[in-house]
């Protein structure tokens, strides 16, 4: 289940793994999720879905991670661990059953969806499977840190 624990620790194992700045690859991850505040604006009278589904699709997800980028003094180094973790979220979601119509590969010149249907998004196994990943990654990097 690819709910925000799930992508976020998959960012950090991404981030440790690949040897890149963890903290900026899990704000990548949660980035195409965004989209999931928007019923908070409800209570105010307004309706973002419209305006926020395009950003669960790559194209809307890499132009707000590049506009979080801005924000960095250097902000190639920042888009690239953003952009590794918004791509670690779009693998995670491919995988899920087809329950929203799939994944946006191909917007704005498509709105066809695409799944691959191996998780159903209510299988928490899959979350239990990252913590233990987790832990093992970390293991392994304690271990490694204290052989140097």
């Amino acid at each position: 289940m690819p709910d925000w624990f799930t992508h976020t620790l998959i960012g950090w194992i991404t981030g440790k793994v690949l040897k890149i700045e963890v903290g900026l690859v899990a704000i990548g991850s949660l980035i195409p999720d965004i989209m999931k505040i928007s019923p908070a604006f409800q209570w105010f009278g307004l309706n973002l879905d419209n305006v926020s589904a395009p950003i669960h699709t790559p194209v809307g997800a890499f132009l707000i991670g590049g506009i979080f980028a801005l924000f960095f003094e250097d902000t190639k180094k920042a888009f690239i661990p953003l952009g590794v973790g918004i791509t670690t979220h779009f693998i995670l979601d491919l995988l899920l059953f087809p329950t929203s119509g799939g994944i946006k590969l191909l917007f704005p010149f498509s709105w066809n969806g695409w799944q691959y249907g191996a998780i159903s998004s209510g299988d928490y196994r899959i979350t239990i499977i990252t913590v233990f990943a987790s832990i093992l990654v970390y293991i392994l990097y304690l271990y490694h840190n204290q052989k140097t």
